[in-house]
This record gives structure tokens, C-alpha cells and sequence, in this order.
């Protein structure tokens, strides 16, 4: 829970000072990151289909993410540490939560994480604006930000490391930027430029591949 609130205060804060597509492409070093933990922490030896999943994801953040402008210091090296820091969170979850049923580690990391923030705005009240809605449409949106914006992946995510590992997951998750692509496209007429499809591809191929990856050795296992 702590993990959580940190990086997120952390990210918001740092891109309110350099470019978003700097801020995307530092932080999306973090699949790299935590594969390389997980294979000194846990001795999850990354495979070679693996480490050039890396490297096309990471290409293509880089290419979709477009142009970096500006770039305040302390900011970057503030989505620095929230990469690292990020990457100790999954590699602590995968761990940690295995031990309690999927609900309850979510509970409890969400309420901790709420509860993080509640704390964090009343001692800082002036570096955090609390602004409550004032409609229904408001209170609305955000209902659906806290269920299917933030507790539905954090569950999914939870879900997804039980499942195929930390290295694995923090690869599949590059395809983020992507989805923003696309959604930003549907829904607020955003522009689809060939740096955001060439970036976008290297990324969906790489997803891909290591889907296919999964699916194989999956079979091999079952035709054991």
C-alpha cells in the first residue's frame, strides 16, 4: 500500500515539471527492472524470447512516446525512483500476496493506499487541492476511477503475477501507453501519428510473441 501512494505522488508530481512522453519512457525502463530483480532476488534467470520482449517494448515506448522537450532534473530523477520503486512493489507482491486470497491482498493495499492519501492531505494540505464533486455526472466519474480505473487492474495485475511471474506481467503492462493511444484517439479525437503506430507496433508484437511464448510451454506442460 505504501508502494502504491509513494509512486503515485511521485509520478504526478514529477510530471507536472518535464513532457509526458519523457515521463512514460522513464518509466516504462521498469519491466527491465524488475526483470533484473526478479533474477537477483528470486532467481528467475530471464529467458532469451524474454529479453528481447524487452527490448522491443521498450523501442517502442520510446517511439510512441514521441519527441522529448523539456527536462527538469529533479523531476526525472523522481520518475527514476518511481520505476525502481515500482519494480520492488511487484517484486514484494508477487511475493507477499500468494499468502492471502486475491480480495483480501487487494483490500488491503487499496485501503492502505486510500488511507496514505487521506493522511498525506491533511499534513501537506496546501501541495494537495481536495475538490469534492458537485453533481451526480462527477461523483460518477469518480466511482468508475476508483473501480475500473484502479481496483480492477490492481486485481488483474495481482492475478496476472500468481499466474505467469513479475518479469512477464511488467512486460505485458507496456501495452498501457499503447491503450492510451487508442483511447485518446476514440475518445478525444487525438491524433494517430506513424511514431505513435510504429511505436504501438513494436509493442503489440512483443506482447504477442510472449503470449504465444506462454501458450506453447503451457501445452508442453499440460502434454507432459
Amino acid at each position: 500500500a505504501l508502494g502504491y501512494f509513494i509512486a503515485t505522488i511521485l509520478y504526478f508530481t514529477a510530471i507536472e515539471n518535464i513532457d509526458s512522453g519523457l515521463a512514460i519512457t522513464i518509466f516504462y525502463c521498469n519491466p527491465v527492472i524488475v526483470v533484473l530483480l526478479s533474477w537477483w532476488l528470486l532467481g528467475n534467470k530471464p529467458s532469451r524470447i524474454i529479453i528481447w520482449c524487452l527490448a522491443s517494448t521498450l523501442i517502442g515506448v520510446a517511439i510512441a512516446a514521441g519527441q522529448v522537450g523539456n527536462a527538469d532534473t529533479i523531476s526525472v530523477i523522481m520518475v527514476l525512483i518511481v520505476a525502481v520503486e515500482y519494480a520492488f512493489y511487484m517484486i514484494i507482491s508477487s511475493k507477499v500476496l500468494p499468502k492471502v486470497d486475491l480480495p483480501t491482498g487487494v483490500t488491503i493495499v487499496m485501503f492502505g493506499a486510500a488511507s496514505s492519501f487521506a493522511i498525506y492531505s491533511l499534513v501537506t494540505p496546501s501541495s494537495v487541492a481536495v475538490v469534492f464533486p458537485a453533481t451526480t455526472a462527477g461523483w460518477l466519474s469518480v466511482f468508475l476511477l476508483a473501480v475500473v480505473a484502479t481496483v480492477i487492474p490492481t486485481a488483474t495485475l495481482y492475478a496476472g503475477m500468481n499466474l505467469i511471474g513479475t518479469g512477464k506481467t511488467a512486460i505485458i503492462q507496456t501495452f498501457e501507453p499503447v491503450a492510451s493511444i487508442i483511447a485518446g484517439v476514440i475518445f478525444l479525437s487525438e491524433p494517430l501519428t506513424v511514431p505513435r503506430i510504429v511505436g504501438a507496433t513494436f509493442v503489440i508484437a512483443a506482447v504477442g510473441v510472449l503470449a504465444t511464448a506462454e501458450s506453447r510451454s503451457a501445452a508442453r506442460i499440460i502434454h507432459q
